[in-house]
């Protein structure tokens, strides 16, 4: 978006330092198949695309879907929401899957992007109430 230097700490503690090689891999081919030839090409590229926070609306939520059947029970989306999140979700005692408490969740998709089984999905958009 602008940066040029990326800071990378969560992603170490959830996946260990194997992941910065991974990153560095999909990066590389990321830049390959878009016939980029500079890590310095990028730099503030998605700055036309920012939109000021005046400008968003936030009239409405987008709530995460559960999609049990396909939840395998990790807890990936409850330690997020747990540590970088809002508290929205607790865990099931007898299910073990995550619930939510609607009331605290700000619709920030978190648990969604951490999902390693693709259980979590967008919802549909809301008005606020």
């Amino acid at each position: 978006m602008g940066c040029e230097t990326v800071q990378v700490t969560t992603s170490v503690m959830q996946y260990g330092y194997r992941i910065i090689e991974d990153m560095i891999e999909g990066f590389s081919d990321y830049m390959a198949l878009n016939g980029i030839d500079s890590v310095s090409e990028l730099v503030g590229r998605a700055l036309p695309q920012l939109v000021s926070a005046e400008d968003l609306d936030r009239s409405t939520i987008e709530y995460p879907r559960f999609r049990r059947e396909f939840c395998i029970s990790c807890g990936r989306c409850y330690i997020s929401c747990y540590d970088g999140g809002h508290q929205a979700l607790r865990i099931d005692g007898k299910t073990r899957q995550p619930v939510m408490d609607a009331s605290k969740c700000v619709g920030c998709q978190l648990c969604r992007l951490v999902c390693p089984a693709g259980a979590i999905t967008a919802g549909t958009r809301v008005n606020k109430k």
